[in-house]
């Protein structure tokens, strides 16, 4: 039996609730709060793989570099408890049930900024700002109306940008494209280093939707690489062999970065986004590896969620703007 099918006519149901949502924020029938400082919000219009956290980190870096003092909210997807975790850094007394594993990788990878890992956005920005923060980001942020934000930055993947066009079980929408008219400028990620052929066409279906704003592209590349030795630079990839596995929304992704930075990858094995693996799912995959001569290499995302060992390698990518540098978006903000 094809459950999907069963729930496809739920499809005008989901859709009608959350037209009806934005529609109630838009007529003050549900309250947007405002804070004190500015809120940048990264989000997407669909479910999963356009690249959010290795955008985020490539943001809050930029905002550090330039004498600001951000924090990032998150709500922390598959967290078991309800009050709010404020992490700073990593923290291997902080179980991945507690915060997601997204939010455990943006502190391992933004030591010393405030992670605010809280449903409850509001909340977690006043946590933020009694912790010394300036300027907040709000990651997944554009289907959270209830915080107000300053710059309200949409990410689209130049692979999938308008997933399948539907909302589910049909398509990978998160509500109806025309809300993209709600940003103040899209990110196009993943785009290939020699450029994409069908960014102009994606730039064309962004004007239509969201008339004439902003649209910056981008790419992601490696950043550095753990392996049996420690941390390297991605140049450590050039030509190895590679078991790739990962939990993400679109792996393909994963696969590109790694084919970009030079590794030969002779197997792969995809798990569920937000995968929780067991010791078992992690010995099949080195064992493989092993087999075929080459290293089992993961991402980030997944390396939080199991023990490091030097049996695993992992990358850590970053959004990496196609300019040069982020300032046409820092330009959008109020005294920018």
């Amino acid at each position: 039996m094809n459950w999907e099918n069963l729930l496809i006519p739920l499809t005008p149901l989901y859709s009608a609730a959350v037209r009806a949502r934005a529609a109630a924020y838009r007529g003050g029938l549900l309250k947007t709060r405002r804070l004190e400082v500015p809120v940048v919000s990264v989000g997407n219009l669909t479910f999963g793989g356009t690249g959010k956290t290795p955008t985020v980190v490539a943001l809050a870096r930029d905002l550090v570099q330039r004498g600001l003092k951000p924090a990032v909210l998150t709500r922390g997807y598959g967290r078991t408890v309800a009050e709010p975790v404020v992490v700073v850094g990593p923290d291997p007394d902080l179980a991945v049930t507690m915060t997601g594993d997204e939010p455990l990788e943006m502190a391992s990878r933004l030591p010393g900024m405030p992670i605010v890992v809280d449903a409850d956005r509001v909340r977690g920005g006043r946590l933020a700002m009694a912790a010394g923060s300036n300027i907040l980001l709000l990651d997944d942020g554009f289907q959270h109306l209830r915080l107000a934000r300053d710059l309200d930055l949409v990410l689209v993947d130049a692979g999938d940008p308008w997933g399948g066009g539907q909302m589910p079980p049909r398509g990978r929408l998160r509500e109806p494209l025309r809300a993209l008219a709600r940003a103040s400028a899209v990110v196009v990620t993943k785009v290939a280093p020699t450029g994409d052929p069908a960014l102009s066409e994606i730039r064309d279906r962004i004007t239509e939707l969201a008339g004439d704003i902003p649209v910056l592209t981008a790419r992601m590349a490696a950043n550095r690489v753990w392996t049996a030795d420690g941390w390297q630079t991605p140049h450590v990839l050039e030509g190895l062999r590679v078991v790739a596995f990962a939990g993400l929304g679109r792996p393909d992704g994963f696969s590109r970065l790694l084919h970009e930075a030079g590794a030969e990858i002779v197997a792969h094995r995809w798990f569920p986004d937000h995968h929780n693996y067991t010791l078992d799912e992690l010995g099949q995959v080195v064992a493989e590896a092993h087999r075929l001569g080459a290293v089992a290499m993961t991402t980030g995302k997944d390396a939080v969620k199991m023990p490091r060992q030097a049996e695993v390698w992992v990358v850590e990518a970053e959004m990496v703007p196609a300019g040069g540098d982020w300032d046409p978006l820092w330009r959008l903000l109020p005294g920018g």
